[in-house]
């Protein structure tokens, strides 16, 4: 090989704690040796090629898992296209065309669960014989665990689903985000005093379940509404994000919102003044949180 990179192997929706801790050993182990660290990852993501997009929602946009990962001290992320004639690679052509080839894979770190190739036949064993072929050496690293199970995305996705939020922010190590192009609402929020931006969020994107959250929008404090309104028989669902103290037009604008606490559940009021006193109150916390 003409030069030699240090590549980390794997898909890394949600970039969680367990993704963060095979990126962090592999840069640390770049800079100590003063290589290159490339980072792969797949757009679409293979589960959502193969089950199709609506039997797989993901935590991170592909924008957002290459800023992420970035942000850990990746030189590069490869996205790599996954469409049929991809999922068809058997192992040792896989290896061979986009690590040996492509990014010049001399150290290769993995999880302990990667799987390569066509029917994913390729686990840590078979690429540690394609490792002493080709000349690279692999390092996997070794499961992130907590006191539930071992760090998975999938795991992470069923938490949000579930409305555990706080438990699926500890095991992502990080806020969960939600950006989107701020659309034309119902208006309701502005009759009621509090003006709302809508987010039109992306159709691959994991939306929490239905509640108030608190989160941070422009390094201000946010409250965000998912749900349906049902105090006013709305029955679409939407993402609101009210701003505190913003006066402005949003129409538009791409919004990034950094979700921190889910605070309550979405609640059909018997009438407009109770949910303005409660929403009142949402602001009251949302104010006063500790970031």
């Amino acid at each position: 090989m003409s030069s030699k990179n240090v590549v980390i192997l794997g898909t890394f929706d949600g970039v969680h704690l367990g993704h963060q801790r095979i990126i962090k050993d592999a840069v640390s182990y770049a800079k100590r040796n003063q290589l290159r660290c490339f980072a792969t990852t797949f757009d679409p993501h293979p589960q959502q090629f193969i089950f199709g997009k609506n039997k797989i929602k993901l935590l991170t946009t592909l924008e957002e898992r290459i800023a992420m990962i970035k942000k850990l001290g990746v030189d590069e992320v490869k996205v790599l296209k996954f469409n049929k004639r991809l999922r068809e690679l058997e192992c040792e052509e896989f290896i061979e065309k986009h690590i040996v080839c492509e990014l010049k894979g001399a150290i290769v770190f993995v999880g302990y669960d990667y799987s390569f190739g066509k029917n994913r036949c390729g686990r840590v064993k078979e690429l540690r014989r394609f490792g002493e072929k080709y000349g690279f050496i692999v390092k996997m690293v070794k499961p992130f665990k907590t006191d539930e199970a071992v760090i998975k995305s999938s795991f992470i996705r069923e938490l949000l689903d579930n409305g555990r939020f706080r438990k699926a922010l500890t095991l992502l190590g990080h806020p969960y985000n939600l950006s989107g192009r701020v659309v034309k609402g119902s208006g309701k929020g502005r009759k009621l005093g509090f003006p709302t931006a809508n987010l039109l969020i992306d159709t691959d994107k994991l939306i929490p379940v239905h509640g108030v959250y608190i989160g941070i929008v422009w390094h201000r404090p946010c409250l965000v509404n998912i749900g349906i309104c049902p105090t006013f028989g709305i029955n679409i669902p939407s993402v609101e994000v009210f701003i505190p103290k913003f006066h402005g037009d949003l129409y538009g604008k791409i919004l990034e919102i950094h979700l921190f606490k889910r605070l309550r559940n979405e609640i059909k009021f018997p009438n407009s003044n109770l949910l303005r006193e409660q929403v009142l109150k949402d602001i009251e916390d949302c104010l006063n949180f500790k970031f």
